[in-house]
């Protein structure tokens, strides 16, 4: 297929708002799979219905079609929640719906630092979806009465009532309609398309913005946030899985960490993002990165599971650094190599003395662990540890 096929047709239009509340709850529009959280306040809902009360220029509502079937919203997530929110007069409740470290984008500081999370900014796991459950019905009256009210306040609107207002306000769209039929090339689309839109000043984390890549290939995310991994946490923030399968994926392919993420010193997360576009692309296009993720996923991340559920398996890790010592060799060995670790006492005597007697020992390493020259010694010297205490080999080694 040639490069003008993989774009879209685009149509443009606009709806009342009423006609956008019955679009949503007959679930003609839908969120896609990497849609974010519910990031906007009380005070941004009104802001927009006082826009729309005085004909004020309101950004238009992106949809995409998918596969034929499906029309999602690419861009306008917020404002649709905003105007389902001040039609019901309900605003989610932030202590019902709070996400916590291991649900949500925060993941562990790579220099330690201990940041407090602001409330006022933090989003809520809630999405429009929680008013259009099944049996709730099509109306204000129906959901109203029906809805888990414990779980909201009240958030009354002068307009929340006026069908006039709901009938005579309007919000235009924009409808993409992919010219390819392929699925493949629709994800890329649309992929792309969310990538690059910043909703009301309100910036993708970086695990929002990864879940949009996961998007181009079905079910990627589990290998790329399995949910074991939550549990394995540096100071209450769980670890950046991403991190550790892309610097172990280059690893691999340069046989040596003296080059890992050179160039990308300030630029990581454009690092890891290239990396699960190399895992997504089955390696093609890149000379950087060797696919760690293969047929034999399953297989390879069950003994991961096993290895880090073990009772004597450290889950939460003071440091990055006692964390990446003890990680990076055990990741690489079973994901990248497919290889058996015998776990033992001795091995984690091996683990502790590097990390108490030679890393923590170095001042500038505790100042700076996110320093390349630490970070490649630590994926180094966990690697080497760890290719001692491996099963079936000749010299497996169980001496500290």
């Amino acid at each position: 297929m040639n490069e003008s096929a993989k774009g879209s047709r685009n149509f443009y239009g606009e709806y009342s708002l009423k006609q956008w509340i019955e679009l949503i709850l007959r679930k003609e529009i839908i969120l896609p799979p990497y849609q974010r959280a519910f990031v906007w306040t009380k005070e941004d809902v009104q802001d927009l219905i006082d826009s729309l009360k005085k004909g004020l220029f309101v950004p238009p509502i992106t949809i995409g079609n998918y596969g034929g079937s499906k029309n999602y919203i690419l861009d306008g997530q917020q404002r649709l929640s905003a105007i389902l929110i001040a039609y019901l007069g309900l605003f989610p409740n932030k202590e019902k719906f709070r996400f916590s470290h291991q649900e949500y984008q925060t993941t562990a500081s790579e220099n330690d630092d201990l940041k407090d999370d602001n409330e006022d900014t933090m989003p809520l796991e809630w999405q429009f979806s929680y008013f259009i459950q099944e049996g709730l019905g099509l109306d204000r009256k129906s959901i109203l009465q029906k809805i888990d009210k414990d779980k909201y306040i009240e958030l009354k609107t002068d307009v929340t009532e006026d069908d006039n207002f709901w009938r005579e306000s309007y919000i235009g769209f924009s409808l993409i309609i992919p010219i390819s039929s392929e699925l493949a090339d629709q994800q890329t689309l649309y992929s792309s398309i969310f990538r690059n839109i910043n909703i009301k000043g309100h910036s993708l984390s970086h695990i929002e913005s990864r879940k949009s890549l996961y998007f181009l290939r079905e079910d990627f995310d589990q290998w790329f946030l399995p949910k074991f991994i939550h549990k394995i946490t540096i100071n209450n923030a769980p670890i950046d899985f991403v991190r550790y399968l892309s610097l172990l994926s280059q690893y691999k392919k340069d046989a040596s960490e003296a080059s890992l993420a050179q160039t990308y010193k300030t630029r990581m997360e454009k690092y890891y993002k290239s990396y699960i576009l190399t895992e997504i692309d089955n390696g093609k296009d890149t000379s950087m990165f060797s696919c760690l993720l293969n047929s034999e996923n399953e297989k390879r991340y069950q003994e991961l599971k096993n290895c880090l559920e073990r009772e004597d398996f450290p889950q939460k890790f003071p440091s990055i650094i006692d964390a990446d010592v003890y990680l990076f060799g055990l990741i690489y060995y079973t994901i990248a190599e497919n290889k058996v670790i015998d776990i033992s006492e001795s091995l984690f005597d091996e683990l502790n003395k590097k990390i108490d007697n030679d890393f923590k020992k170095d001042s500038s390493h505790t100042k700076s662990p996110a320093a390349f020259k630490h970070l490649r010694a630590r994926v180094r010297e966990s690697i080497s540890i760890y290719g001692k205490y491996l099963k079936n080999q000749t010299n497996s080694g169980n001496e500290a």
